[in-house]
């Protein structure tokens, strides 16, 4: 091996190594160097750590100095070695087949894409829940994802949880340091300690991190690297206005698709066909699902996995509010000005509007236990 200038921590190591072995030996520099041929100027470079030495050279201080030459050349091995890869995650989940519209979001997430600056990128999309937070963020993800080549990470913050409650900012960062450090011994069990380790192991990369679901800006803001060249995508059911004004984040509120963007998604999912053949019950039916991704998907599988079924007929079913008392308003809990197409007799109808065929198809046992979550309330805050 040809001598090269020493960087790696084990090369550093091996230096310390044999100057100590130097020390306690006894020997002089003019006596080393008689022992081991090699020059006084090379030892001087070699013990310092100004020079890697060869292998032979390491052999042969090791023998002059009765040191443990099998420790020393696998020392020196690992220097030959340099560092360790590190890990490049690839977390994010796959992409939602057949993703419809959302272009002018798009070219918003794609203007925040990180420069030259110093500062990292932060976009927080918010919306109700249905709306394709997570589909969005998770489409654009795999579009970028060339651009972030050390990897990216993908966390649930459950924020929406009403049964385990949001992910700990703790667990969240314990999660992030063993994606980054998966051999790591031994983890701080302090946060503050966490998030600073994992800001020193994301330093200096260009990763993506989405972040889902997020419940609060106190349990994002823990999560941020602190270099730039990264990229952090967050949703939300809430606005998180702390990180656009503390943090620079920028701001993306999702509304519903557009009528034609939603019969393109059922278009999509259950077959252009079969859609194209109803336009009028479509336009019913995706005006009924308020226009919302996760309604249409889910009035798509009906279709799908019922090809008896006309579009008609479902739009019929939803329109008819079969789901009863289980269909409550998915937009009852905000106020009316906030509510999609406002709050008037034409209103969208509840996402769970389109339950009733799947709920029918339940067990009974199964079939109870979706009706006591309904009583509890559960089904309003998913």
């Amino acid at each position: 091996m040809s001598p090269a200038v020493v960087n790696g921590i084990h090369a550093r190591m091996l230096a310390a190594e044999l100057s100590l072995l130097k020390a306690a030996s006894g020997l002089g520099l003019v006596q080393l160097a008689g022992h081991t041929h090699c020059s006084k100027s090379s030892l001087q470079r070699y013990l310092s750590g100004k020079l890697l030495p060869p292998r032979q050279a390491v052999e042969a201080i090791s023998r002059a100095c009765r040191g443990d030459t099998a420790r020393l050349v696998a020392l020196w091995e690992l220097a030959v070695a340099g560092p360790p890869e590190r890990p490049r995650p690839a977390q994010l989940p796959h992409d939602v087949p057949g993703f419809t519209g959302r272009s002018a979001e798009l070219a918003r997430l794609a203007g925040l894409l990180p420069g030259s600056g110093n500062a990292i990128a932060i976009a927080v999309i918010d919306g109700v829940a249905g709306v394709g937070k997570s589909a969005l963020a998770v489409h654009f993800a795999h579009r970028v994802a060339g651009r972030f080549p050390d990897g990216q990470l993908h966390l649930d913050l459950r924020g929406s949880d009403a049964g385990g409650g949001p992910l700990p900012p703790a667990e969240a960062l314990a999660q992030l340091v063993r994606a980054l450090a998966p051999d790591l011994r031994r983890l701080p069990g302090d946060a503050g300690e966490r998030a600073a380790l994992f800001r020193s192991l994301i330093g200096g990369r260009r990763m993506l991190v989405l972040l889902d679901d997020a419940a609060s800006t106190d349990q994002v803001r823990a999560l941020l690297p602190g270099n730039p060249g990264c990229l952090v995508l967050v949703t939300s059911r809430h606005r998180l206005g702390g990180l656009v004004a503390r943090d620079g984040a920028h701001h993306l509120a999702l509304g519903p698709l557009t009528a034609a963007e939603s019969a393109d998604l059922l278009a999509a999912a259950a077959g252009a066909d079969r859609i194209a053949a109803e336009p009028g019950a479509v336009a019913g039916m995706t005006r009924l699902c308020g226009y919302l991704p996760l309604a249409l998907r889910i009035v798509a599988e009906h279709l799908v996995v019922n090809p008896s079924l006309t579009v008609t007929d479902l739009a019929g079913d939803l329109a008819g509010g079969l789901a009863g008392g289980l269909a409550g308003g998915l937009y009852g809990e905000l106020p009316a000005e906030h509510r999609p197409y406002g709050g008037g007799p034409d209103r969208p109808a509840a996402v769970r509007a389109a339950f009733p065929r799947s709920y029918r198809g339940l067990p009974p046992q199964a079939a109870r236990a979706f009706r006591l979550l309904g009583r509890q309330g559960c089904l309003d805050r998913r």
